[in-house]
């Protein structure tokens, strides 16, 4: 009985700590958001994977500019079956064995060599690859860019779900509360049946619209888990001054500024780099290659020794090669040719990236000041809708209009609240899509753009 009590017990503990879970709400702020999203990001993981690949590759083009050594041995057992070659030496009676039988044969050996010149193959090499770890951390930095406007995009989006969530159930206790009184004035006579109907529909309407809205933000808020790392059971209350005042450059300004500090152009500038120096190392297969060298042995037999004896013996030798691969001064022209195609390639997706970086600035700019202008008319029209849904709505109290009228005008009420609450929030989303596409490439630097 005590143990059905203890499983009874633990049962209901754990029932209460996954509702606690799934109704659990998280205070997040923009800033805690954008770090969160950074040190989670999927892409920036495989960024540095990247990076750290690219700095390997570095490495490994250095490591051609040390010298090589290497250690060799071999062990030979040779049959017995060869009658050694004898001779008898002049004026003696004994014969001098020429090729001696020796059965077990060793061949331990270690050289060293190294390129002393060769074009200037291994220093372009090098550098390449210098070259190629600089771009992979730039094309980290696009990415960290994109990771932090994606991650303002998604709270921004999340934030004008959960108000238009706020002002359609204020809405909804509004026109419920219009239910009740028409309701009385058909009991009273002051009304009809389809006056009734039509602010029920009204209210249909707007419940529908809740379930819509209920759904968009329970798929916003599991994205945004996704993103953060966080439980997907979490529900979000947005810490933001969503109202701030913003004051911006002239256009020419953010493009000069984006042609300077975009990662993307900077990276395709290194890899033009890499391009020139493909060219310099295609080049460098028309000159011959010269290197030195030096072996040391410790045989037994020493093939140098003479007539071969059964002990290991020590000898060495150095030199100095030279080759010229002289096939090379007909064909190589067509590596050459390829390189410098690859080069005019990079250039032109060097032009190419700055029209589309200059383009997309200027749709950014002009998008954040017409959103600007789109505040005051929204504010204006949320002015004049407040004064017309007061006004039809102490006429409809007096019976002097139409359930029509009301419902009308609570229906335009709403959707210029709505208006103006989506031009704001899209104004500020809009400035930080200016900043990202200037190629200002953290959060920090956002915040310290705005006055």
């Amino acid at each position: 009985m005590n143990a059905k009590k203890i499983i009874l017990f633990l049962v209901i503990t754990m029932i209460t700590f996954r509702s606690m879970a799934q109704t659990s709400i998280v205070s997040l702020t923009l800033d805690s958001a954008i770090q969160l999203s950074l040190n989670q990001s999927r892409q920036l993981q495989i960024d540095q994977a990247k990076i750290d690949a690219a700095r390997a590759r570095f490495q490994q083009a250095k490591s051609l500019e040390l010298p090589t050594a290497k250690i060799s041995g071999s062990y030979t057992r040779i049959s017995d079956n060869v009658e050694p070659y004898t001779i008898k030496m002049p004026g003696s009676n004994t014969e001098a064995v020429l090729n001696p039988q020796i059965l077990n044969q060793y061949s331990p050996r270690f050289s060293v060599s190294e390129t002393v010149y060769a074009g200037g193959q291994i220093k372009y090499a090098e550098r390449s690859m210098m070259l190629l770890e600089e771009a992979s951390k730039l094309d980290r930095e696009r990415n960290k860019t994109g990771v932090v406007y994606n991650t303002i995009n998604a709270y921004y989006n999340l934030f004008k779900i959960q108000q238009t969530k706020k002002l359609v159930e204020e809405n909804i206790r509004q026109v419920s509360d219009h239910v009740k009184d028409i309701k009385n004035y058909e009991k009273n006579g002051l009304a009809l049946k389809n006056d009734v109907l039509r602010i029920e529909l009204q209210l249909s309407n707007l419940e529908h619209s809740l379930i819509e809205i209920n759904s968009a933000k329970q798929i916003a808020e599991y994205n945004m888990s996704v993103a953060l790392g966080l439980s997907t059971e979490s529900t979000y209350e947005l810490i933001n001054d969503f109202s701030r005042e913003l004051s911006v450059k002239d256009l020419g300004s953010y493009q000069d500024d984006a042609l300077v500090n975009r990662a993307d152009l900077q990276s395709i500038n290194k890899k033009m780099g890499v391009a020139i120096l493909g060219i310099k190392s295609a080049k460098a297969n028309y000159f011959p290659t010269l290197s030195v060298g030096g072996n040391m042995y410790y045989g037994n037999p020493n093939p140098r020794v003479f007539p071969a004896t059964d002990a290991f013996k020590g000898t060495w030798d150095a030199g100095i090669t030279l080759s010229w691969n002289l096939h090379s001064l007909y064909t190589n022209k067509h590596n050459v040719s390829e390189s410098k195609a690859n080069l005019s390639q990079t250039e032109f997706a060097k032009a190419k990236l700055t029209d589309d970086i200059r383009m997309e600035v200027n749709a950014d700019y002009l998008t954040y000041t017409k959103n600007r202008e789109r505040i005051k008319v929204s504010a204006q029209a949320v002015t004049q809708a407040e004064e017309n849904f007061r006004i039809v709505n102490n006429r409809f109290r007096n019976n002097t209009v139409l359930i029509s009228d009301l419902t009308d005008a609570n229906t335009l009420l709403l959707q210029t609240r709505i208006n103006l609450l989506v031009d704001k929030a899209d104004t500020d989303l809009a400035y930080y899509k200016l900043m990202h596409s200037t190629g200002y490439n953290n959060w920090q630097t956002f915040n310290q753009k705005k006055q």
